[in-house]
Parts: structure tokens; C-alpha cells; sequence
């Protein structure tokens, strides 16, 4: 868990097991997210995207590290 880091601690429950997997191998370089999008769908996103510039349709759950 020490890769990720949960800005969004009630809607981290709800993240799908394997939605985090996903995250963790598509975090090889950059950082990526785990959001949830306006239609309640949780996934994973890559840069440019960030909680910093994130919209109202976007909720960002995690970021995801790369391995070190």
C-alpha cells in the first residue's frame, strides 16, 4: 500500500480489486489515478489528468506511485 496514496477515503472501499491491480501495472514510469467518473464507473486514469485540475464529473480516489 505504500504506493498509493487515498485522497478519497470513503470511496476507496468501493475501488474493484482488480481496477487497483490495473493501476498498480500501468504505474511503471509516471504516477496514475484512480477515479471515479460522473456515471459512477471507477478507473484508471494517466497524465496529463490530476486531482489538481479534476472537473465535477471526475472524482479521484488514488494515486498510484511507480514501483521504485
Amino acid at each position: 500500500m505504500d504506493r498509493i496514496r487515498v485522497i478519497e477515503e470513503s470511496l476507496w472501499p468501493q475501488v474493484p480489486a482488480d481496477v487497483i491491480e490495473e493501476a498498480k501495472q500501468t504505474a511503471q514510469v509516471e504516477p496514475t489515478w484512480i477515479a471515479m467518473q460522473g456515471n459512477g464507473h471507477v478507473v484508471v486514469t494517466v497524465p496529463p489528468g490530476s486531482p489538481d485540475g479534476a472537473t465535477g464529473d471526475v472524482i479521484y480516489i488514488a494515486e498510484v506511485n511507480p514501483t521504485q
